[in-house]
């Protein structure tokens, strides 16, 4: 009887999740600077109107508000009456649009899953053979053997490797998925 396999999740993929929510944060703040601008000229309820298309719709808008207090002369004509910066408000809306990140009513959006998963059961096995030994050392060093990282590492032929940042030895990740170069 076969056994179902089950992805373990082994790390975060902190580099893509700090990247997305420098653009979520990057977003939300463009859209409330924009809604700022925009509420001079517009009545614009919800900031989360700002995503899409909004220049055209700012435009429809402008017109549907001002167009009878204007002779018949153009729209950019008009737009610069009311000193209107059409060029920060397209470029504010082609910015928002450039991040690809749906926003909420609250602007706020759902966060990928950034784990990073074994393939194989192989993978499994050695992810949790190498959590298992991690834990031992650390007991060792509870109790006052003192380990060297770089031995145990050269020892394990880099498939456990110190983490500065934590200061302990953990399962090397590219060992396990199998991509590590070398």
């Amino acid at each position: 009887m076969k056994k179902d396999f089950n992805r373990i999740a082994i790390a975060t993929d902190k580099d893509k999740q700090t990247k997305f929510r420098s653009s979520l944060r990057l977003k939300q703040r463009l859209i409330r600077d924009l809604y700022k601008y925009v509420n001079k000229f517009i009545k614009v309820e919800h900031e989360h109107e700002l995503q899409g298309n909004f220049y055209n719709e700012f435009v429809e808008r402008f017109l549907a508000k001002y167009q009878s207090e204007f002779p018949p002369i153009s729209v950019v004509k008009m737009l610069d009456a009311m000193d209107v910066d059409t060029n920060l408000l397209e470029k504010a809306c082609n910015d928002i649009n450039a991040i690809d990140i749906k926003l909420d009513d609250d602007l706020h959006a759902e966060e990928p899953d950034f784990n990073i998963y074994t393939e194989s059961e192989d993978q499994n096995k050695l992810y949790k053979a190498l959590e298992k030994v991690c834990t031992d050392l650390k007991q060792l060093h509870d109790m006052g053997v003192r380990l060297t990282p770089q031995n145990i590492q050269m020892g394990t032929n880099q498939a456990l490797i110190y983490d500065w940042s934590e200061r302990r030895m953990k399962p090397n990740l590219r060992r396990i998925l199998g991509t590590e170069r070398g």
